[in-house]
C-alpha cells in the first residue's frame, strides 16, 4: 500500500475502500501492514468495514463451515455490530490476483455413439494434472493425477473401474441403475452421494463425504459381511492388515481435488453455467433480474449449495428446491 493508494481511499465509502485493501494488501509487508493500522486507527467505521470484508470473503473461500475462521490478526481491533454489506463489497472482496490450481475438464469421448442400452467402456487417464469428466448420466469424476478409470454403462448398472490412482465421484441419482466403482478387488455400490476412492501400493481407501456406500467382495461368502459407510467415515484395506472404519479427514478429502474459478463483472448467468460443469446439483434461473447481477471473484467449484448460501448473503437472493438435483434461484424481495 502506498501513500497515493491511502490518499485514494480517502475518497472512498468504508466497505470499498476495505475491499480494496483486502484484495491489494500485503500484510506480510511490515510497511504496508503499518498503513493499514494506521487506515483502520482512523475511523471506527474502517474497522468495521475491514471485518465486513474479511467476512464476506471467508463466507466463500474456506474450505470447513464449521471450522473456526481463520482471519487475519486484525479481526481483534474490528468493531462487531450490524452489518450492511453491498453488492461491491461482496464482488471486490471475493477478488484475487491468481489461481493457484488449474483443472482440465475433459469431454466424454462417446456421449453420442453408443445406445443406452449397449455396454460403453471409456478409458480415463491423467499424466500431471487432475482432470475432471463429465458422465453421461450427469455424475462427475475427477481423477487425481497419475490415475486411470474405465467407465461401462449398461441398462442396470453404471460402473466403474478404478485402475488406478485416487477417483472422487459425485454420483447422479438414479435408483434404477446403481453406480459401482470396481477397486482392489472390491465394489463400492452408491445411489446417489459423493465419495473418494483411493488406490495405491499402500492398498485401498473408500472416503464417504455425503449420501451412503456399500463396499463388498465380489462373489463373498456369507460371511463376509458388506461394509456400509456413514458420511464423514472411510474404510482402509492394507495389504496383510485387517480392515479398518474411521472417522476420515474430510478436509483433506475435499481439498486435494479443489478448483477455483475466477470471474472478473460476469453475469451471474454465466457463473452458473460454468458452475454447474463441476457440480452434480444444478444451479437455474429464470429470472432476468438475477440473472444480471454482475459477479467479480473467486469460487470453490463443485459445491453449488456453498455458493448458493453465500449468495443469499451478499444479495436478495435465495435459493429453493426445483425437483431432483436442482436449486433455482430467486429473488428474496
Amino acid at each position: 500500500m502506498t501513500d497515493r493508494m491511502l490518499s485514494d481511499l480517502a475518497g472512498l465509502p468504508p466497505d470499498q475502500a476495505a475491499a480494496r485493501l483486502l484484495v491489494e494488501i500485503d500484510e506480510a509487508d511490515p510497511v504496508q501492514a503499518a498503513r493499514l493500522d494506521a487506515w483502520l486507527d482512523q475511523d471506527s467505521a474502517h474497522r468495521e468495514a475491514w471485518l465486513n470484508a474479511q467476512e464476506v470473503l471467508a463466507s466463500f473461500d474456506f474450505a470447513d463451515e464449521h471450522r473456526p475462521l481463520d482471519l487475519p490478526r486484525r479481526r481483534a481491533k474490528a468493531l462487531r455490530g450490524p452489518r450492511s454489506v453491498t453488492p461491491w463489497l461482496a464482488a471486490a472482496a471475493c477478488a484475487v490476483a491468481a489461481v493457484g490450481l488449474a483443472v482440465t475438464v475433459a469431454p466424454w469421448k462417446a456421449e453420442q455413439a453408443t445406445p443406452a442400452a449397449a455396454t460403453q467402456t471409456i478409458d480415463f487417464e491423467t499424466t500431471d494434472q487432475q482432470r475432471l469428466f463429465p458422465m453421461p448420466d450427469g455424475s462427475k469424476a475427477t481423477l487425481a493425477p497419475g490415475s486411470a478409470l474405465d467407465l461401462a454403462y449398461t441398462e442396470g448398472e453404471r460402473r466403474a473401474r478404478l485402475v488406478r490412482g485416487q477417483a472422487y465421484f459425485d454420483v447422479a441419482h438414479d435408483a434404477a441403475r446403481p453406480f459401482v466403482v470396481e477397486a482392489e478387488g472390491r465394489l463400492v455400490t452408491a445411489l446417489g452421494t459423493r465419495f473418494d476412492v483411493r488406490s495405491d501400493s499402500q492398498g485401498l481407501r473408500v472416503t464417504l463425504l455425503e449420501g451412503s456406500v456399500r463396499v463388498d467382495v465380489p462373489d463373498a461368502s456369507p460371511a463376509q459381511a458388506a461394509v456400509v459407510l456413514r458420511p464423514g467415515q472411510e474404510l482402509l484395506i492394507a495389504p496383510g492388515k485387517p480392515e479398518v472404519v474411521r472417522q476420515a479427514d474430510t478436509v483433506s478429502a475435499e481439498t486435494w481435488r479443489e478448483a477455483r474459478l475466477v470471474f472478473d463483472d460476469k453475469p451471474l448467468s454465466e457463473v452458473v453455467a460454468q458452475l454447474n460443469r463441476y457440480a452434480v446439483l444444478q444451479l437455474v434461473i429464470d429470472d432476468p433480474r438475477v440473472a444480471a447481477l454482475r459477479i467479480t471473484g473467486q469460487f470453490r467449484a463443485g459445491d453449488n449449495a456453498r455458493f448458493a448460501r453465500g449468495l443469499a448473503k451478499l444479495y436478495p437472493v435465495r435459493a429453493m428446491p426445483d425437483g431432483p438435483g436442482r436449486l433455482k434461484l430467486v429473488r428474496a424481495d
